[in-house]
């Protein structure tokens, strides 16, 4: 789809109250800084950002941008590494870049060091700014101009380091009508305002001046446990919504049902193709009841046909669901679309649903653009009851979803109507229950027997997991990243072929040496399946909620059986770690010469709000400690 987005991948943006704000031209108190007030610890902070958007007479678009960065640390360095990718058919111009280093000190970019990659639909132009050091300051800037006014870019704000100030302008003609639209305010003041301005173009003709402005911004980081770090930036959308005049009437924006009957447009002719009917009715035979008809058809998908690389959601892209069904191969919406088809060709009602995958990107539903969308999945009623279906992987029940396209909302594309709505797939249950039975010998060797049972989305990823490698390959692998020193004796899984059952794994394992002996002590720590090794957050501050995957319960019992000579003088105390949606416990016991430990972590909400950042980070500290905690023996002396 053509569009003008302008993307800065390597850094963003920002404005800053200084004397000079001319390029190259920087204030010696800018460049003795050597740390950012308001964030110590920041490696390199945007000064400012700013921005216009002009359309001219010629309804063409002019875009500008003047970046300003001070360097505070080496890696900060890597903030002068630019990249900008734009529309293939607009043009870009004007790009210069300068450094100065803390001696004052300049250093210009040379033409020959600004590098181009066409690729399909974007170009990518980048560019080291030259001669950044620590202390150095640097502005770049470019221009843009594109045929294309339908859609303008998105501004954000914010950028991965600290923006002291953020302004764009942007400049229509009359006649322009918009809508604005703010995503991630709350915490922000943007400051507004509106004036009149002369047109550089029309003697005596004025134009309508837009600014939006915003200081004093942290970087968003993209940081562990994130879906999508763009879904965390604040962000300012300028849509276009008409021009009038005495000559013209355009329309720009668009709502909704316009994008569903466009997408229609193409959709209509593959859900109504007859082709797949022959293989519906074999499939279905004599069945009558819809919902096992519909069964049936999703298990077929589910089993049969291969899920593919994903490219395209439309377009010569896309595989039509005869050629899906005969190469029994397609990407996840490509096999959604075959479900489609074959529940319609069925008799039942099945339509198309746009989403955004997590890792996309959550939609913004008063923003009507498609491009916001990346899979296609099949939405099924059957008399009142709604069915939420996609066949991604041969281990995913009937009316669920794999985690990463479960999302809250997507698009209902029907024949004349496009709808915003709430998806509501059935519910998973997750968890792994993990129970060891082992034993200690008095050559202080360790042997275990261990039942490790999956269900939910916890079965899916272990299955999944399965199908990349070989299962002894995997099992190998799982071990030596659990217990290095261990020695896979024996294996074997239970259900791995099945979607509806949970998935089970019995293993024994050697450890020789377990023990280690320092007289008259002895020590030796459980070998814990869910144990946490290294605590995965390690900022001491965040800027983002905190994405798990899904919510999970992990529960484990170890007993251990202990030499006779073995006397216990110490084990670790019980914990217990509550907070906001999760827990965790772990209770050791002693008796009959046998060390048992039942624990248990439970995540039971999937995304954890910022403010609950300092308690996760503390929860999983003890995670971490509660795994190198060691259980303290003394042996019996015997007499002659």
């Amino acid at each position: 789809m053509k569009s003008f987005y302008v993307i800065i991948l390597s850094i963003i943006i920002i404005s800053f109250n200084i004397k000079s704000q001319d390029f190259g031209e920087i204030p010696d108190e800018l460049l003795k800084m050597t740390s950012l007030a308001e964030d110590p610890e920041e490696d390199a902070a945007v000064i400012f950002d700013k921005g216009t958007v002009r359309i001219n007479s010629n309804f063409d678009l002019e875009q500008t941008r003047h970046v300003r960065v001070k360097v505070f640390t080496e890696e900060g360095k890597k903030q002068a590494n630019i990249k900008i990718v734009i529309w293939h058919e607009d043009d870009i111009n004007g790009i210069d870049a300068i450094a100065i280093s803390p001696d004052g000190k300049e250093y210009e970019l040379d033409s020959d060091n600004i590098f181009v990659e066409e690729g399909e639909r974007t170009t990518t132009i980048s560019f080291p700014v030259p001669g950044v050091e620590v202390g150095t300051v640097f502005d770049y800037k470019y221009r843009i101009y594109s045929e294309y006014i339908s859609r303008l870019e998105p501004w954000s704000f914010q950028s991965d380091i600290y923006t002291k100030y953020s302004e764009v302008k942007v400049f229509l003609p009359a006649g322009f009508t918009y809508n604005r639209l703010v995503i991630n305010h709350n915490h922000y003041e943007i400051q507004e305002n509106y004036e009149e301005v002369l047109d550089r173009e029309n003697v005596g003709k004025k134009n309508a001046l837009y600014t939006w402005s915003c200081s004093n911004l942290p970087g968003v980081k993209d940081e562990p446990f994130t879906d999508n770090i763009d879904d965390n930036y604040l962000r300012l959308y300028f849509i276009l919504v008409a021009f009038r005049d005495e000559y013209v009437s355009l329309k720009f924006a668009k709502d909704w049902d316009f994008v569903a009957k466009e997408i229609y447009k193409y959709y209509d002719d593959l859900i109504d193709d007859n082709a797949t009917k022959e293989k519906v009715d074999e499939i279905i035979g004599a069945e009558i009841n819809p919902f096992k008809k519909a069964n049936l058809i999703y298990d077929y998908i589910r089993t049969n046909i291969k899920s593919t690389e994903h490219k395209a959601l439309l377009g010569e892209f896309f595989k039509e669901p005869e050629k899906v069904l005969i190469d029994k191969t397609g990407s996840t919406s490509e096999k959604s679309m075959l479900l489609i088809n074959m529940l319609t060709q069925a008799g039942l009602n099945a339509k198309p649903v746009w989403v955004s995958t997590r890792g996309n990107g959550t939609i913004i539903p008063d923003f009507c653009d498609r491009s916001q969308f990346n899979r296609l999945i099949c939405l099924l009623q059957i008399d009142k009851q709604q069915y939420f279906l996609y066949p991604s992987s041969s281990f995913v029940p009937f009316g669920y979803f794999t985690s990463n396209i479960e999302v809250s909302q997507g698009l209902l594309i029907e024949e004349e109507k496009g709808s915003i709505i709430a998806l509501k797939p059935q519910s998973f249950q997750n968890s792994i229950i993990i129970n060891t039975n082992g034993k200690i010998d008095v050559e202080k060797n360790f042997t275990a027997q261990t039942h490790i049972v999956y269900t939910g989305q916890s079965a899916i990823d272990e299955r999944d997991a399965l199908q990349l490698k070989d299962s002894e390959t995997y099992i190998k692998d799982y071990m030596k990243e659990k217990f290095p020193e261990a020695k896979l004796d024996t294996f074997y899984y239970t259900n791995t072929d099945s979607a509806y059952l949970p998935l089970q794994l019995d293993l024994k394992f050697t450890i020789q040496n377990y023990v280690e002996e320092t007289d008259p002590l002895g020590y030796f720590s459980l070998p814990f399946f869910s144990g946490v090794k290294e605590n995965p957050f390690k900022s001491a501050k965040r800027t983002n909620p905190i994405d798990f995957k899904y919510p999970e319960l992990k529960s484990e019992t170890i007993k251990i059986e202990l030499p006779e000579n073995y006397l216990i003088s110490q084990i670790p105390n019980k914990k217990k770690k509550l907070i906001t949606s999760a827990g965790f416990s772990q209770v050791h016991v002693y008796k009959d010469n046998t060390v048992e430990c039942n624990r248990t972590i439970d995540i039971s909400r999937r995304r954890l709000e910022l403010k609950s950042y300092k308690d996760v980070k503390s929860f999983f500290d003890e995670l971490v400690t509660s795994n190198l905690e060691q259980v303290v023996f003394t042996k019996k002396v015997t007499g002659n």
